[in-house]
């Protein structure tokens, strides 16, 4: 009888202590789960984070530069026809030929800055590359900005 009620014992103790390490892991696996969803949660909020900051700091990059492109040029080459062109804010482009004592605008047109690359008209009528505080044209005339 004695020998029963000790192993009535160890067999409680055993399963008591089962039963009590089986709680403690699954109770750490679910902080472990926890911790891995709020570790993904803020990995992919880091990396909205950083995507929108890059995007911000890009399109704060192409204002800039935009901005850097504004202005009046003059062409120093006497042969172009058009040898004055003002590049606007608003996205317009005039420009101007000499004829006699005086500048005379022409028609406006759009135009966009792409890269280092600036076009003028809607069918590229000019393109130009940056260079500097310059514009070179396709012929390879120095448009000098003035203001």
């Amino acid at each position: 009888m004695k020998n029963a009620t000790i192993a009535w014992i160890l067999v409680v103790v055993l399963f008591t202590t089962s039963v009590l390490f089986a709680g403690l892991y699954l109770s750490e696996k679910r902080s472990l789960q926890r911790i891995e969803i709020a570790l993904e949660m803020t990995e992919k909020s880091e990396a909205e984070l950083r995507g929108n900051v890059q995007a911000a700091i890009t399109q704060s990059d192409k204002k800039d530069k935009v901005n850097a492109v504004l202005g009046i040029y003059n062409c120093e080459a006497a042969s172009v026809a058009d040898g004055r062109m003002d590049l606007r804010s608003d996205g317009t482009a005039v420009s101007f030929s000499w004829t006699g004592s005086s500048w005379h605008p022409r028609p406006k047109t759009n135009w966009k800055l792409d890269g280092n690359t600036v076009t003028v008209g809607t069918q590229a009528i000019k393109i130009f590359t940056i260079e500097q505080d310059d514009l070179i044209d396709s012929r390879g005339n120095r448009w000098v900005h003035v203001r």
